[in-house]
């Protein structure tokens, strides 16, 4: 479909033969980038077009166009048999805007096996990207199949294989040999050429619906354990030793999260003048080496939107003003600080403002994010976007 002037469409029927195998990399464009070659008022009525259309398949490009090609094969492949091939940005396994995505294809799929690469430097499959990258492979249901006692195969890959020979040697040593249980103990190693390049083990499928698909978060299955009891059962448990229960709270039950950063941009800008709005807005790991924390800068309101934009309150936003910060984006490589305290109120653009109920719980909170086993429950969380570049959700958080 294409728009040739407001109100006016051309419609081009394209029909898929059905399929015993379908193998994708849809672009990573976002709905809202599309059609960038139509004037802007054309554009939005086909975007709003194809809204209706993903909507009507349980599918959303809110996030990406992944969403949207996997409802179109839907209907192709055949039940039992379709195979689907699915390359997309890791985030696809995490992040809160995919969880459509996600709920697509556990409604219409058994997920066979999940491929993540954990080499610090090649993340990607693509060769048009760096960004990390997940390789899903599944299997099309039968409609009137309710059985959920397939497993998934998490395959973590610590060296991405550089020629497709290696790829072929990592995917027969998978598919020839059992995955250890996550529920269980260890991990079956994957080997190339005599050395150790991965590890794989199996989740039931039943335990990834209508969440995160975890197993993709961290490399080594022991570590993915440990964070699993943590963060799910609130249980510290230790490879080889006793299981200790702990008393674990729900963030958002006890604070609440600050605005984002393009909410603040649109009520404020920083100055380097003193005003009444302190702001923190750097993370120069070179700078954060300290719990403790001062403003680095300030924030000015506006009177007028900046153009394309809608202007924010700026005292409704200083109103969401905390103490406690807690980290947005971090680069893994470099980072020293998850968390830290102000001794006043300060807004940030790379950290969430948090306040909680009194000055003490945001101090016991930001040395609970500081410490081994909440930087695991952090990571645990976290959304992977390049290999140690990662981002934490607000809803994540807020979980």
């Amino acid at each position: 479909m294409s728009g040739q002037g407001v109100g006016r469409k051309e419609e081009l029927s394209v029909n898929l033969p059905p399929l015993d195998l379908a193998i994708m990399n849809p672009p990573f464009t976002r709905l809202n980038n599309l059609f960038g070659g139509h004037p802007p008022i054309d554009r939005k009525v086909i975007q709003k077009e194809l809204s209706v259309r993903l909507q009507s398949r349980g599918a959303s490009a809110t996030a990406g166009l992944g969403s949207a090609f996997v409802a179109t094969v839907i209907p192709k492949l055949r039940e039992g048999e379709g195979r689907l091939a699915l390359v997309l940005p890791l985030t696809v396994c995490t992040g809160p805007s995919w969880a459509q995505t996600r709920e697509l294809i556990e409604q219409n799929f058994t997920i066979d096996y999940v491929v993540t690469s954990h080499d610090p430097l090649r993340p990607n499959f693509s060769d048009s990207t760096d960004l990390s990258e997940a390789l899903v492979l599944a299997t099309r249901r039968r409609r009137d199949s309710e059985d959920d006692s397939s497993r998934t195969i998490f395959v973590n890959l610590w060296e991405n294989p550089g020629t497709v020979y290696g790829a072929q040697q990592v995917a027969r040593d998978v598919t020839s040999r059992n995955a250890a249980a996550l529920e269980e103990v260890g991990a079956t190693l994957i080997q190339l050429d005599g050395r150790d390049v991965g590890e794989f083990f199996s989740v039931a499928l039943e335990g990834l619906k209508g969440g995160k698909w975890f197993g993709v978060q961290f490399a080594r299955a022991d570590v993915a354990r440990i964070a699993q009891a943590l963060v799910v059962q609130g249980q510290v448990r230790m490879p080889a030793g006793e299981n200790h229960d702990i008393a674990l709270a729900v963030l958002g039950e006890i604070g609440t999260l600050g605005p984002d950063r393009r909410d603040i941009m649109d009520g404020f800008r920083s100055t380097e003048s003193v005003t009444a709005y302190p702001y923190v807005r750097s993370h120069d790991t070179e700078m954060r080496r300290s719990i403790a924390v001062e403003p680095d800068s300030h924030l000015s309101p506006l009177a007028n939107p900046l153009l394309g934009r809608r202007l924010k309150n700026s005292n409704e936003l200083w109103s969401k003003a905390g103490q406690l910060l807690v980290a947005e984006r971090v680069w893994l490589s470099t980072t020293r600080i998850f968390s830290m305290y102000s001794n006043r109120r300060v807004l940030s653009n790379v950290f969430w403002e948090t306040r909680t109920e009194d000055a003490l719980t945001d101090k016991a909170l930001c040395l609970w994010f500081n410490s081994s086993l909440g930087v695991l429950s952090v990571l645990a969380t976290r959304n992977t976007t390049r290999g140690g570049w990662v981002a934490l959700k607000k809803a994540d958080l807020q979980n």
